[in-house]
């Protein structure tokens, strides 16, 4: 952390900042560990230059905003998510629904089917009841029984 040469307060992460070249020689493929930054204090709004500590600072406020971006990504992600499933939920509800009178619709057409078959027994037993009558034809009280 970097603190501000005016107030003294704590500046956490650069505005931009950049590799520097170290005043010591290099060996051949060596990175340089000093990093130069531009700071604005958040107290006092004073801009200032200031060298980093280490590489590895820069790079954790990297990851930190790489996964601050991951986050909103997946938050994204699982909003849509969220609205699929409730117009899939939207959907099954209607499609319930219209089974469901489409089931009581076969129900009073097969209650209308029985009271139909039953009316027409009811007639054909008349039937064979007159034409009993008619032929003098009577059945025996064990038969009329079964």
């Amino acid at each position: 952390m970097v603190r501000c040469p005016k107030c003294r307060a704590e500046v956490t992460a650069p505005i931009k900042s950049w590799p520097v070249l170290a005043r010591k020689s290099l060996q051949k493929d060596e990175k340089s560990k000093m990093i130069m930054g531009i700071f604005e204090c958040l107290n006092c709004k004073t801009r200032f230059r200031a060298t980093l500590e280490s590489e590895t600072k820069i790079e954790e406020v990297a990851s930190i905003k790489n996964m601050v971006e991951r986050i909103k990504g997946i938050k994204e992600e699982l909003m849509q998510t969220l609205k699929n499933l409730r117009e899939k939920m939207k959907t099954l509800e209607t499609e319930r629904a219209n089974l469901m009178s489409e089931i009581e619709k076969l129900k009073q057409i097969a209650e209308s089917r029985v009271s139909a078959l039953e009316r027409e027994i009811s007639v054909l037993r008349e039937e064979v009841n007159s034409l009993r009558g008619i032929l003098g034809y009577i059945e025996e009280p064990e038969k009329i029984a079964k």
